[in-house]
């Protein structure tokens, strides 16, 4: 399984749980309905039961909307996170996170023509250079700086130098995912290769790649020995390498 398929199943699991919720929370308001509006029963001084029974399922019923507004919060987080995220055992990632590189290239280079533009503007005076060279969310962030922090741009209203410094950085680490991802999935296929488990010995130390995800009680056994997991495999003493592991390699 991979990790947008937990995060899709964590996603249903908690849209389940705040319709539970709210199921619960409107079946108790619905049991108090009769009593809206007896000022009587509302009112009368001293102790009634069914009247505290009735505040008590008020009670109830606003602890689980309370509930049911929170999975749904976290379920909206994780949705912007299938959205807007690359996991790298997607079988498209390699693609999305090239596609998001020429994004930003674009992006870079529409700033670049813009705030060539700009230095022309402050020779003239003017307050900005050509605003069409920018896209709708550049033009917004352009606008966002000069609301709050105007003394941040270039002469003639040019991005900072931060702006430009971001894209590529981000730029940058998406390539050096791209290249974890590659080795990664090198490792796999050489796991499925070798019968789904390939075990690699360097000295004292040992990596140990699956091809697909091991049961439970394989993950505990590893963790116990102190193995650790980072880049596709566990890494660990190779002394400590569980009994079970090593008869399969």
């Amino acid at each position: 399984m991979t990790r947008r398929e937990r995060i899709e199943q964590k996603l249903e699991k908690r849209q389940e749980w705040a319709e539970g919720r709210d199921d619960k929370a409107t079946s108790l308001l619905k049991q108090n309905e009769p009593f809206h509006g007896d000022h009587a029963f509302n009112t009368q001084p001293g102790h009634i039961p069914e009247r505290a029974r009735v505040i008590k399922r008020g009670e109830k019923a606003f602890e689980h909307a309370g509930m049911a507004a929170h999975h749904r919060g976290k379920a909206d987080g994780l949705a912007r996170q299938l959205k807007t995220s690359v996991f790298s055992d997607d079988v498209d990632a390699i693609e999305q996170l090239e596609e998001r590189i020429t994004e930003r290239v674009a992006k870079l280079d529409r700033l670049k023509r813009y705030n060539t533009t700009c230095r022309k503007a402050a020779k003239l005076g003017e307050a900005h250079g050509d605003l069409s060279i920018l896209d709708e969310g550049q033009r917004q962030t352009l606008k966002q700086i000069m609301t709050a922090c105007s003394y941040q741009l270039r002469p003639g209203g040019g991005f900072p130098a931060y702006v430009s410094a971001n894209l590529s950085g981000r730029n940058a680490s998406d390539r050096k995912r791209i290249e974890a991802i590659k080795r990664q999935q090198e490792r796999t296929q050489a796991a499925e290769d070798a019968g789904g488990l390939r075990v690699v010995v360097a000295g004292d130390w040992c990596s140990v790649t699956f091809a697909e995800k091991p049961e439970r009680s394989t993950l505990d056994e590893l963790k116990a020995a102190g193995f650790r997991w980072g880049a596709g495999s566990w890494s660990g003493y190779a002394a400590k390498l569980p009994v079970s592991l090593r008869e399969g390699s």
